[in-house]
């Protein structure tokens, strides 16, 4: 064997999340870099999860099975996979530490652990708010749904930034429609809060939205920066002292970047690391990468920042591991979905200096991306997880 390329020999690289970032970054790297580096991915979940389905679930009476998979079907045998809960970084050693005590040493890491709900942030959030993000409470509020016989539906965000900005507009829309064919609209009103000024932060987004929402009576109410939630009253408070009364309450539940990333002095107040925007290294440490919803970018958190990120991620550091030339740059580019019906969709394509083009956002191609929407998860289970597209 040839001595350079010896296990012993090889750099270490160590990849914390077994999500979309750390499975596409682990694929890529196999591909790149296995005669360079030992690859290990350390994961604290078995599966991986596809939650842009969760939409789709309110609204049939399908179950969440397609919507996994196992990592270890997903990630390249080349790649050492690890069933662990990190607890700490320590970036000046070089190691991470797991909750069974197990530390691992690396020359590159690759952040990718998401983003965690703090329930507890608005009070009354625990006892009264639905939401779509993990399985059991989209399952409990497709039953909601289900058995709601009229009266106000609120959509509420708790706090920004949030996963898939999008989606508490595509619920209003899915839920209209749901609520049309069931012949309940005239029973059912629909509110959205935003602590914008506007329903969407992209202008020209904002823009068409308003202009649906008006023609379909949904009420917007800017500004409303949540609270609290009094149950007993079942109402939503603002910080601004406005009051909003709801029969149903879905509500974005409030983000943080991981516990652990705080702990270890790597992110802010709120979890989110400071990542330079172009190359996506951390801004205090050029040999840790962070990818997703854990960076503290200006982009949306959503699974296509990420996929576009991880590509960036994976080559650069199979050059820097090459010994060649860093040339990869991200350049915050972001496509996504955005629902207006149950079966019609506008696709967003967008990056940090050109917002989404007003040319897809036209109701003539909605079937066209609606479809394209479905055949998207197949996709990224056989495909955009590889690394490969």
């Amino acid at each position: 064997m040839n001595q350079l390329n010896s296990s012993n020999n090889k750099k270490k690289v160590v990849i914390i999340g077994g999500g979309t970032g750390g499975i596409i970054v682990a694929n890529v790297l196999s591909r790149k870099a296995a005669n360079e580096a030992n690859i290990t991915l350390l994961t604290a979940s078995d599966k991986v999860f596809y939650e842009p389905d969760n939409l789709f679930r309110l609204f049939d009476k399908k179950d969440m099975k397609s919507q996994y998979k196992l990592v270890r079907k997903a990630v390249s045998k080349k790649v050492d996979i690890e069933m662990e809960r990190v607890n700490k970084i320590d970036p000046e050693k070089k190691e991470v530490s797991t909750e069974s005590n197990k530390t691992y040493p690396y020359d590159y890491l690759v952040i990718a652990t998401g983003a965690a709900y703090d329930y507890d942030r608005v009070p009354g959030y625990k006892e009264t708010a639905h939401n779509f993000h993990d399985g059991k409470a989209t399952l409990k509020l497709r039953e909601a749904l289900q058995n709601f016989e009229g009266g106000n539906i609120v959509m509420g965000i708790a706090d920004i930034p949030f996963k898939c900005p999008v989606s508490p507009l595509e619920f209003i829309f899915m839920a209209k429609a749901y609520f049309k064919k069931r012949k309940m609209l005239e029973k059912v009103k629909f509110h959205i809060t935003s602590p914008l000024p506007r329903v969407f932060s992209i202008q020209n987004v904002s823009d068409q939205v308003t202009k649906k929402y008006e023609k379909m009576d949904v009420e917007i109410h800017t500004f409303f920066n949540t609270e609290e939630i009094d149950p007993k009253k079942n109402i939503v408070i603002s910080m601004e002292g406005d009051e909003l009364q709801y029969d149903l309450l879905v509500m974005v539940p409030p983000h943080q970047g991981q516990q652990f990333l705080i702990d270890s002095g790597l992110s802010d107040d709120e979890g989110w690391i400071p990542t330079d925007r172009e190359l996506l290294t951390h801004e205090n440490f050029d040999n840790i990468w962070a990818v997703g919803d854990t960076t503290n970018l200006p982009v949306s958190k959503a699974g296509a920042a990420a996929h576009h990120q991880t590509k960036i991620i994976g080559a650069n550091i199979a050059s820097i591991l090459k010994g060649k030339e860093v040339k990869k740059k991200y350049e915050g580019e972001v496509q996504c979905f955005l629902m207006t019906s149950l079966n019609s969709s506008v696709f967003l394509d967008f990056n940090y200096k050109r917002p989404p083009r007003s040319f897809f956002l036209k109701d003539i191609f909605g079937r066209g991306w609606f479809i394209s929407k479905k055949l998207f998860k197949p996709m990224y289970f056989r495909l955009i997880l590889s690394g490969r597209v």
